[in-house]
C-alpha cells in the first residue's frame, strides 16, 4: 500500500489492502492499531518500522520491533534540544560491540562535517587501509577477499566530505596505531588511496596528503618494526612531480618501501606486488558460481519510463551555492568541448555582497551575475530551465521547494548531502506533480555522490574534476558510451577506464546515495537505449537497492536490447554482517539477498549483460564489447581531436 505525504490512512484502505485476508473481527482491532502506528510513524519522524510477529488474539502483542529514525528530521523538530536529552539510545550497527578506537571514529563522524567509518576485521590482518570516496572505499576490500581471501584483511576505513580541521590527522594516526598492534612475521601492507575522484581546482587535496605524511612521520619506528610498506594510489589525475617528489621523501625518511600508483593500476596489479604466492593459490580455488534465473524478483515495470534528455549544447543553468573554483572547473569543460557560450548563465548566492564575479573563458574573462534570490535571477535569465543546487541542507531545500513553484526551471541536480528524508519526500513529491527532473540528492555527508556530465554540453557536481582530467579522459568530445551509476568519485575512475578502451564518453549520470533519489538507474538506461548516439550501456551498481535488478528484468524483457556492462562494488559486503560499520552511502547498506553485490552481479549476467568477474577487468570487457561493435559495423568510432588551448593555466 502507497500512502502520499499529504495523505491518511483511512479504514476502507486499510481493510481494502492489508487485511484482506484477515477475518473481520480481528480488522476492528488492526484498523486503528495501524491508524494510530502511522500517525506515530509521521509525527515522530521515523523512516522504518517492522513488527515481526505481530500476534492478535483478543487484544495485540507486540513480540519484537525494530524501527529507523530519520534523526535529521528528528534534530530539526527538537529545535535546539540534543538527542542526549531525549534519553535515545542507538544500537551499534550489526550488533558488536565497538572497539575504544572504533567508537571515537563513530563520534568524529557524527560531531562534524566530514565522514568516518572504521571496522576492525583482523588484527593480524596483513592489508590495512584508508581510502577516499564512498563506495570506492569497498574496492579494495572486495579484491582481498576475492584474490587471498578475508584472513588477509585488517580493517575497513573510509573518509570523505570536509572534515573538522586535525580530525583527519587523527583519523590516520587512529589506524596507524592498530595497525602496528600485532606482529607478523611478514609485515604488512598499508593501503593508502588518496581519492579515486579528481579533486576540483582547489588545495584540499594537498591539505589531506600533507596531514597524512605528518601522522606518518610521527609514527616512523612503529613502522619500521612491524615492517610496514605503503602503497599509495592516486586519483585519475596525480598533482604531478610536487607529490611524487614528495613521497620519495618520505620512504627515504621512514627507511621503509612506499610504492606509488596510478588510475591505470588495479588491485590486482597492487596485490601481487606483495601477495605473488597467496593470490595463485587463492585464484585456483575460485568457485565459479552462478545462478539461472531472476524469477524470484518480481517488480513492477510498468512505472519504468526513460528520463529526458536533461542537456543539450544550448543548456544553460543558474548554480546555486557553487564555490568558485568548481563554477571555473564547469566554464573550462565547456571550453574545452566547444561550447560557443557558457553552460552558466548566474550564480546565485543569498549571503554574497558582490553582484557579479569574474572568471576565466579561454584566454579571455567573462563576467557571471551573481543574485540572492532564485526568482530574480529567473526574471532576468528567461533561456535558463536548469538549476544546480550546492547549497547547505536547509538553504537547499528551502531553494528547491521555491524553485519547483516556478514553471521556467525543469531539471533540478540536488548536489546537496544531509537533508532528511522527510525533506526529500517533500521534493520529490511536488517535483511529480510539476514535472520537473530531480537528479540526486546525496546520502547525508556525500554530495559527491551525485554528478552528471555530457561532453560538449553541461557538467555538474564534480564529476569530470578539472581541466587536466576533463582532458585524461576525453571528455572535451563525445563518445559513445552511456553511464549511470549511484556514486560520483568512482565514476569518475569509470570514465577514465571507458577513455582507454573505447572512443569515450557520451554521457554520464550519478543518481545520488540516498534512500531517495529523484531518478533511478533503468530511468537513465531506457534513456540510453533510445538514444541512437549510445551504442554501449554501462551501469555501474553497488551493494543495496535492487536497482540493478530493475535493468536485468529490462534485458530479459526485452525492453533493452543494447550491449549492457555492469558490474556491482561490494562483493565482500557479507564480511560485515557483524561488523560496526556502515558503508559510505546511504544506499550501501543491504536488507535481503536481493540487494547484495553478488546476487546482483549474477543476475545481470544470467540474462545477458556482460559482467566482469571483478571490477579490475571492467577495461577489459569495455574494449571486448566496443571491438565487436566496431568489427560489424553498428558503432563508428568518433573521431579523435584537439581540445581548444585554455591559454594559461585555469
Amino acid at each position: 500500500m502507497s500512502v502520499s505525504l499529504d495523505e491518511e490512512m483511512n479504514t476502507d484502505l486499510i481493510k481494502g489492502t492489508l487485511l484482506t485476508s484477515v477475518p473481520k473481527h480481528k480488522q476492528e482491532m488492526l484498523v486503528p492499531f495501524i491508524q494510530l502506528l502511522f500517525k506515530v510513524f509521521r509525527k515522530d519522524c521515523l523512516t522504518y518500522v517492522e513488527i515481526n510477529p505481530l500476534v492478535v488474539t483478543d487484544k495485540i502483542h507486540l513480540v519484537d520491533a525494530a524501527i529507523v529514525l530519520d534523526i535529521l528530521a528528528y534534530a530539526d523538530k527538537l529545535q535546539g534540544e540534543t538527542l542526549e536529552s531525549k534519553n535515545l539510545k542507538f544500537s551499534d550497527a550489526f550488533g558488536r560491540e565497538l572497539l575504544p578506537e572504533e567508537a571515537k571514529v563513530a563520534q568524529m563522524d557524527r560531531s562534524g562535517p566530514g565522514e568516518f567509518k572504521l571496522a576492525v576485521i583482523n588484527p593480524k590482518g596483513r592489508i590495512w587501509q584508508m581510502t577516499g570516496g564512498g563506495a570506492s572505499s569497498l574496492l579494495m576490500c572486495d579484491a582481498v577477499c576475492d584474490l587471498l581471501g578475508q584472513e588477509h584483511l585488517g580493517n575497513f576505513a573510509q573518509f570523505s566530505g570536509k572534515p573538522v580541521e586535525g580530525t583527519r590527522a587523527e583519523f590516520t594516526r587512529i589506524i596507524v596505531d592498530l595497525m602496528t598492534r600485532e606482529k607478523v612475521p611478514e609485515g604488512k601492507l598499508f593501503y593508502i588511496a588518496s581519492t579515486v575522484a579528481p579533486v576540483a581546482s582547489g588545495k584540499g587535496g594537498s591539505d589531506i596528503f600533507t596531514q597524512t605524511v605528518d601522522v606518518l612521520k610521527q609514527n616512523k619506528e612503529k613502522l619500521q618494526e612491524h615492517k610496514i610498506t605503503i602503497a599509495f594510489q592516486q586519483g585519475v589525475v596525480s598533482n604531478g612531480e610536487g607529490k611524487k617528489q614528495a613521497l620519495q621523501q618520505l620512504e627515504k625518511f621512514l627507511g621503509i618501501p612506499i610504492r606509488q600508483y596510478g588510475p591505470k593500476d588495479t588491485a590486482k596489479d597492487i596485490l601481487s606486488k606483495y601477495f605473488e604466492k597467496e593470490l595463485h593459490k587463492k585464484e585456483s580455488k575460485k568457485n565459479d558460481q552462478t545462478i539461472d534465473s531472476i524469477d524470484t524478483y518480481k517488480t513492477p515495470g510498468q512505472h519504468w519510463k526513460p528520463v529526458k534528455t536533461l542537456f543539450t549544447k544550448d543548456t544553460k543553468a543558474f548554480l546555486a551555492g557553487v564555490p568558485p573554483p568548481v563554477v571555473q572547473d564547469t566554464l573550462n569543460f565547456d571550453f574545452l568541448g566547444s561550447r560557443q557560450t557558457p553552460s552558466v548563465a548566474a550564480l546565485i548566492q543569498p549571503d554574497s555582497e558582490e553582484t557579479e564575479k569574474k572568471f576565466k573563458w579561454g584566454d579571455s574573462v567573462i563576467t557571471l551575475p551573481i543574485y540572492k534570490r532564485i526568482d530574480l535571477a529567473v526574471q532576468n535569465h528567461t533561456d535558463v530551465d536548469v538549476l544546480a543546487m550546492f547549497a547547505p541542507p536547509p538553504v537547499a531545500f528551502k531553494g528547491t521547494m521555491f524553485a519547483l513553484k516556478n514553471p521556467q526551471i525543469k531539471t533540478i541536480l540536488l548536489n546537496v548531502g544531509g537533508m532528511s528524508e522527510l525533506q526529500v519526500r517533500q521534493i520529490l513529491q511536488l517535483a511529480k506533480k510539476k514535472g520537473v527532473t530531480i537528479i540526486g540528492p546525496g546520502s547525508l555527508k556525500h554530495p559527491m555522490q551525485v554528478g552528471g556530465i555530457k561532453p560538449g554540453c553541461f557538467q555538474f557536481g564534480r564529476m569530470g574534476g578539472n581541466a587536466d582530467n576533463v582532458i585524461a579522459s576525453k571528455l572535451y568530445r563525445p563518445g559513445s558510451v552511456g553511464l549511470v551509476s549511484r556514486t560520483g568519485g568512482l565514476s569518475n575512475l569509470v570514465i577514465h577506464t571507458i577513455a582507454q578502451h573505447t572512443d569515450g564518453l557520451y554521457q554520464a549520470i550519478a543518481i545520488g546515495g540516498g534512500s531517495y533519489t529523484g531518478t533511478s538507474m533503468i530511468d537513465h538506461v531506457l534513456n540510453y537505449q533510445q538514444n541512437p548516439n549510445v551504442k554501449i550501456i554501462f551501469v555501474l551498481g553497488e551493494v543495496g537497492t535492487t536497482e540493478e535488478l530493475d535493468v536485468a528484468m529490462a534485458i530479459k524483457d526485452g525492453q533493452v536490447t543494447k550491449p549492457v556492462i555492469a558490474y556491482c562494488i561490494g562483493t565482500s559486503a557479507d564480511l560485515f554482517e557483524q561488523q560496526p560499520t556502515q558503508f559510505g552511502h546511504g544506499g550501501l547498506t543491504f536488507v535481503d539477498a536481493n540487494e547484495k553485490a553478488v546476487r546482483k552481479n549474477e543476475a545481470l549476467k544470467c540474462v545477458g549483460a556482460v559482467v566482469p568477474d571483478s571490477f579490475d577487468e571492467l577495461g577489459q570487457c569495455l574494449s571486448q564489447v566496443y571491438q565487436k561493435l566496431v568489427k560489424e559495423g553498428v558503432l563508428v568510432p568518433k573521431p579523435e581531436i584537439e581540445p581548444p588551448s585554455l591559454g594559461t593555466k585555469a
